[in-house]
């Protein structure tokens, strides 16, 4: 009898362990609960933490287990005259591996107009990659706006508990800035699942054990 309550005792203690959140920055959480769709519609980014970048501009990196997702407003208080545009590449980096992403053209982009551009990574297009491109009205002039997202398996990534991420770039709009963020683990789910498995086993051995002296 005590041998079973010993391993009760267990069981719930690593059932405990693999719930328990395990260090990472706020902008991490799953796919479920990210709720970002590329569609020009900026306001799923509402809710995201943003990072003030050189001159005003307002960008926002997060990730969940399987795709990173990037925003920038080049002029969100409105209050620039001219022109402003996105940076012509950005680099990215996932755990050991680093990218240069470049956006597709959006040709014949008016004022008050969205367009999907594709993503590519070191010169190739990524697969699943997608970015939306929004160039708002504005009485000063023009500025634009993007959101996009990156699938780890189309950069040839496994994702793995917890890999950095960062978002950088050499455009004078960044300040030489550096966005960071972690991907998703589903470390803890394996944890409370083994430990399940090794408690369920002993309880039945012993119960075994306790039959056969019977």
């Amino acid at each position: 009898m005590h041998r079973i309550g010993w391993l009760i005792v267990v069981c719930f203690s690593l059932v405990w362990l693999g719930a328990a959140p395990t260090s990472a920055q706020a902008a991490t959480t799953t796919s479920s609960k990210l709720n970002i769709s590329i569609d020009g519609d900026f306001s799923d980014w509402s809710d995201k933490p943003m990072t003030a970048l050189d001159s005003d501009e307002k960008a926002s990196l997060v990730a969940d287990d399987s795709t990173v997702y990037f925003y920038m407003n080049t002029n969100p208080n409105d209050n620039k005259h001219g022109a402003i545009w996105l940076p012509d590449d950005y680099t990215l980096k996932v755990g050991g591996k680093q990218f240069t992403l470049t956006l597709g053209k959006a040709q014949g982009l008016g004022a008050g107009k969205t367009k999907s551009v594709t993503v590519s990574a070191n010169g190739s297009v990524v697969s699943g990659g997608t970015a939306m491109i929004s160039r708002p009205k504005d009485s000063h002039g023009n500025y634009e706006i993007v959101e996009m997202q990156v699938p780890l398996s189309g950069l040839g990534v496994t994702a793995t508990a917890s890999q950095n991420i960062s978002m950088t770039s050499s455009d004078s709009a960044f300040g030489g800035k550096t966005l960071t963020t972690t991907g998703g683990s589903t470390g803890g789910v394996i944890l409370v699942a083994a430990g399940f498995s090794i408690a369920v086993i002993g309880v039945v051995k012993v119960a075994q054990r306790r039959r056969k002296v019977a």
